[in-house]
């Protein structure tokens, strides 16, 4: 029961357990003393009436009157505290035996004390304690306690609720500024007030809805690149079907055309009839390679086909056969653990191992699997890693105006670890990022993070550029 009682309400309980224990502890030994006090005191004051009586008692002989000198002496007997000086059979009680406290705090604290008996000759003198006032007083010092702890411990306790009750007003801001959290009201930002503790919980709350909305602004952004990616590439398919299939559809109708009507025509000629043949054929021929270079960009088929290593060397030699006059060296992670390098287009300095495309060609069947293959990795990471290569190439060929591109592509921690570099002219911040099948640098970076990864463009130690990634191989065994 008590763990559903709010913070307020157990502090406040727990002080007030605390007074009411303190004041319980200061009644227990007022009450504890008390019966000594008392014992004390009529002690005290026995010996001195008792002593009274004894030095009275010689000038009784020599009185004119005793009788008037014994009332005289329970006169000044009875000036004293805390005992009662009687003749034998004059017990009466006074107004002290009057019960002024409770009669089971008298009967706590009352001494047994014996009555004291003198006999003066003429009548018994009889001396008891009489501690009532004194136990009285005692009772009041306790009642008097009792009620200005009370009335402290009331105090203590209102001053302590209140007190606590400003103190964790702020909870109720911070409860509601994580509510408003909850349902997605990110642009929210709660005061920073109270105490310290409550500042920087309030200011950790601002810091997590300013990371959201910057998140959800990144989101929205990112939806928004996307539709722009998605209708930049309906666009290029667009306009290659309409530029470049449509002609070539085109020729092929027109071309069978002329087949029908040669064929159709009275002495027919075959040579002719075949030369209308070999024409749609190379029409069809190039219909099909723009088709395969549509279809790569949307998906590259060799990736599929012979995996990330070989559709890697298959790229770069493409971009070779495009860019004959710089040397493109490529690095891959081979199966020994040492990378294995090829060399696409003219030599660079100190490198004599270049091959041509049939060179390429015999390699790629004599080699044996790559460890990339025998790692198996998984499809996004793959299409990712061939994209960012392309993207490299890409900007490295067409903006940086180098003559030779080195990329390295290795394994290590359960990443892959991609680099592509030129001897260009470096980054131009003045220029925006390119292009390479709708994903430029931006939406490349983007895909990466979506993979857990991390890319890096900047400029290598000779002044070209340098880009650098990595990818967690979520899919592979580790080395």
């Amino acid at each position: 029961m008590f763990r559903r009682l709010s913070l307020r309400l157990r502090l406040s309980l727990l002080l007030g357990a605390v007074l009411a224990l303190g004041l319980a502890l200061g009644v227990g030994l007022l009450v504890l003393h008390a019966g000594a006090r008392v014992r004390a005191e009529a002690d005290g004051a026995t010996r001195l009436a008792r002593d009274l009586v004894e030095a009275t008692l010689p000038r009784l002989d020599s009185a004119a009157d005793p009788q008037a000198e014994i009332a005289r002496l329970l006169a000044d007997a009875r000036r004293l505290r805390h005992v009662r000086v009687t003749l034998a059979g004059d017990e009466a009680p006074s107004k002290e035996d009057v019960d002024r406290t409770p009669q089971w705090f008298t009967r706590l604290v009352l001494p047994n004390a014996a009555v004291i008996r003198i006999e003066t000759g003429r009548g018994a003198i009889l001396i008891a304690p009489n501690p009532a006032d004194e136990i009285a007083e005692i009772w009041q010092e306790i009642v008097w306690l009792a009620i200005g702890g009370a009335g402290i411990a009331v105090a203590a306790f209102g001053l302590v609720s209140l007190a606590v009750s400003r103190t964790l007003r702020p909870i109720a801001t911070l409860a509601e500024g994580l509510q408003r959290l909850e349902r997605g009201e990110h642009s929210m930002r709660v005061p920073a007030d109270g105490s310290p503790e409550f500042v920087i919980i309030a200011e950790r709350i601002n810091a997590l809805a300013a990371t959201l909305q910057r998140l959800d602004d990144e989101n929205r952004r990112l939806v928004r690149r996307m539709i722009h990616v998605q209708d930049e590439e309906r666009k290029d398919i667009a306009r290659d079907l309409h530029d470049e299939i449509g002609p070539f559809l085109f020729a092929v109708r027109a071309g069978v055309g002329a087949l029908a009507r040669h064929a159709t025509a009275p002495g027919a000629d075959p040579s002719r009839l075949a030369e209308d043949c070999a024409r749609i054929d190379a029409q069809i021929a190039a219909l099909q390679q723009v088709n395969r270079r549509i279809l790569g960009r949307l998906r590259p088929a060799a990736l599929e086909e012979m995996g990330l290593d070989d559709a890697l060397q298959a790229l770069a030699q493409g971009w070779r056969e495009a860019n004959p006059n710089v040397a493109i060296v490529l690095s891959l992670d081979g199966a020994s653990g040492d990378l294995d390098h090829a060399v696409f287009g003219r030599s660079r300095p100190n490198t004599d191992n270049v091959i041509d495309s049939k060179s390429l060609e015999r390699a790629l069947r004599e080699k044996p699997d790559s460890t990339f293959s025998q790692r198996a990795l998984d499809e996004e990471t793959a299409l990712t890693a061939y994209r960012i290569v392309q993207e490299g190439l890409a900007n490295a060929l067409r903006h940086s105006g180098a003559d030779l591109v080195e990329v390295t592509v290795t394994h290590a921690n359960g990443a892959l670890h991609i680099v592509v570099e030129d001897n260009g002219s470096g980054l131009d911040a003045t220029r925006p990022s390119s292009s390479s099948g709708g994903l430029g640098l931006r939406g490349m970076s983007e895909r990466v993070g979506a993979l857990g990864g991390a890319l890096t463009l900047g400029n290598n130690a000779q002044g070209g550029a340098r880009l650098t990634a990595s990818l967690p191989l979520r899919g592979a065994a580790g080395r």
